[in-house]
């Protein structure tokens, strides 16, 4: 899946010095912009936190919500984000999609040479397969503070392929990395066929997006993981 290049060694070291990585020009440009055209054009559902809970939003429920409904809605997700718990989005669940490329998008994550390559790029050596959706990011959305080291789900390495055609940083959305005491460190950008892996134990966040965000932030995000699918 990843394009062809000289330096992996020296970018393996870099992930084991760092446990992150950031790779530029990470597909061939036919596929970033194919895969590109796909993001753009995806259904997308509202993905959300209700009650400590990640809940599902479809299109046809959320125009369903009269206008005090959505308020409230509103409303409860900003009272739990003040508390650092949290996350507003849309997405779309590749293994799940009725659109037949978008399957392929993830079933090209899932490739041998694929898998083989980003083993060689983090270290981790037990890494089996991926999961993957396409997320969109628009005014008001945001994803708190958190790890994604969750009990049970072998998850080895997080992933996000960035496909945003531009994008300004004072319009937010970026992928913020915290220090384990919550104290921030650096943010790295959404950008053009950028591919970012990190280890699951990273404190990480996807800053708020500014109202006036002049396009959406499109990316495939997942994890890469262990064990068997």
């Amino acid at each position: 899946m990843l394009a062809p290049r000289e330096d992996w060694a020296t970018l393996a070291q870099r992930f084991a010095a760092e446990g992150r990585l950031r790779l530029e020009q990470a597909l061939p440009e036919a596929r970033a912009k194919a895969w590109h055209g796909l993001l753009a054009q995806a259904g997308y559902a509202l993905m959300l936190t209700q009650g400590g809970q990640g809940q599902v939003l479809a299109p046809e429920a959320l125009a369903q919500l009269s206008p005090a409904a959505r308020e409230a809605l509103q409303r409860e997700l900003h009272q739990a984000a003040t508390q650092g718990v949290g996350f507003l989005y849309e997405g779309h669940q590749l293994a799940a999609s009725q659109n037949l490329d978008l399957r392929a998008v993830l079933a090209a994550v899932n490739a041998p040479e694929t898998l083989a390559q980003v083993r060689a790029l983090t270290g981790f050596q037990d890494i089996t397969h991926a999961d993957g959706q396409a997320t969109r990011y628009r005014g008001g959305h945001f994803l708190t503070r958190h790890r994604d080291d969750l009990p049970g789900q072998a998850r080895r390495v997080a992933y996000v392929l960035s496909l945003t055609e531009r994008w300004h940083p004072d319009w937010g959305g970026l992928l913020q990395f915290f220090e384990d005491n919550g104290t921030p460190r650096d943010a790295w950008v959404p950008g053009w066929n950028v591919l970012s892996l990190f280890d699951v134990r990273h404190v990480h966040s996807v800053t708020y997006v500014a109202p006036f965000a002049g396009a959406p932030r499109l990316s495939i995000t997942g994890w890469f993981r262990a064990g068997p699918r």
